[in-house]
């Protein structure tokens, strides 16, 4: 189960709210039903799924583009793996 605090701060990180163990002890407004909670909990673990698995991907492809794979692609004897690696990178931030 996704801790509470984590489904907090995603979806709100800019309100003041506490959190002890998986219980929430401030929250403006009163502390939300569980209901809420559980719901807020379920969004967020498909949003990790997707999202966050995008994120993830394009960070490792962007990882991938070296100086010298850079400079390979600006002499043209990369054989098109920069374009490529690109490609892949836009792929990924369509799911976002």
């Amino acid at each position: 189960m996704t801790h509470i605090g984590r489904v907090l701060d995603w979806r709100f990180n800019s309100q003041r709210w506490a959190v002890h163990g998986e219980t929430i002890t401030e929250f403006p407004g009163g502390i939300p039903t569980q209901a809420d909670q559980d719901t807020w909990t379920a969004e967020y673990e498909e949003y990790e799924a997707t999202t966050g698995a995008a994120l993830l991907e394009i960070s490792r492809l962007e990882t991938l583009e070296t100086k010298r794979r850079i400079a390979e692609a600006a002499l043209g004897i990369d054989e098109g793996w920069l374009a490529a690696n690109r490609a892949l990178i836009a792929t990924e931030r369509a799911k976002l």
